[in-house]
């Protein structure tokens, strides 16, 4: 669905390129995580993506059609993204005024907009809270209302930016929650962005970053087999990969795996 081909930038106040020519891609439907630790590039990629940045070197293609100046609005329409802190995100006083915030500026009818609305903050289990005040809600919570926003705009493509890394875990795991249902049950591209190995355990494919080159990519199991590349990249390995690699065969179990081997 998407294709970068040779894309490169780099900020004035580097002398290295912040993305190194990368060359990837992004199927229709799948949930993609890029892992990288601080200054990799996923974050220069995400910007790339959604129009933040516009003077990059090398092609991007969106269903086989070339992003540029004619038709990125339209093309990036397609897009949604959920940053790390949601509380820069919030504009409504309300949270289903928040959701609905969007489709508004969209022109959507007031009808389809009550309906998209609710059918976003129920996808997140926060139909109860609509009429609450983001500023009110916990991290987690402030966190699925802002992924209610992204999806009432109907997006083919979910970008979510370190989405987890400013809330408590147990927001984490009820936002991970709601996007392994949202993946399963609506098919939306997800372009998940973190560098936590840990949170990666669901995607379809994995793409690993250092010092804004591709260092690996594969499905999840294959990323984790690949110790040393992990490590090379600086990237903090998870308890339960740890404990399978010094005690069992080597190979990747979730946790109820392992405890279960164990």
């Amino acid at each position: 669905m998407i294709r970068l081909e040779n894309v490169a930038y780099g900020y004035k106040t580097s002398e290295h390129k912040a993305l190194d020519y990368v060359s990837i891609s992004f199927r229709q439907g799948d949930w993609v995580s890029v892992i990288g630790h601080n200054g990799s590039g996923k974050s220069t990629l995400v910007k790339i993506l959604m129009g933040i940045i516009n003077e990059y070197e090398g092609t991007i293609t969106v269903d086989g059609t070339v992003l540029d100046d004619t038709n990125a609005s339209v093309l990036r329409k397609r897009f949604a993204i959920v940053f790390q802190n949601p509380d820069n995100q919030f504009v409504g006083a309300t949270v289903e005024d928040d959701v609905a915030f969007g489709l508004e500026n969209d022109g959507v009818p007031r009808e389809e907009m009550i309906t998209r609305t609710e059918a976003a903050l129920k996808a997140v289990n926060m139909l109860d809270f609509r009429n609450h005040e983001p500023s009110r809600l916990s991290g987690g919570q402030k966190q699925r209302v802002a992924i209610a926003s992204a999806l009432a705009m109907a997006p083919d493509v979910l970008i979510l930016d370190e989405a987890t890394s400013m809330i408590d875990p147990e927001g984490r795991r009820e936002v991970m929650k709601i996007l392994r249902t949202i993946h399963e049950e609506r098919q939306t591209t997800l372009i998940f962005i973190t560098h936590d190995l840990a949170e990666i355990e669901h995607s379809d494919h994995a793409i690993v970053m250092g010092d804004g080159k591709v260092v690996s990519e594969g499905t999840v199991e294959e990323i984790y087999r690949d110790i040393d590349t992990l490590v090379a990249s600086r990237l903090e390995l998870p308890f339960n990969m740890k404990l399978s690699h010094a005690l069992l065969d080597g190979s990747f179990m979730s946790y109820e795996e392992l405890v279960a081997r164990l």
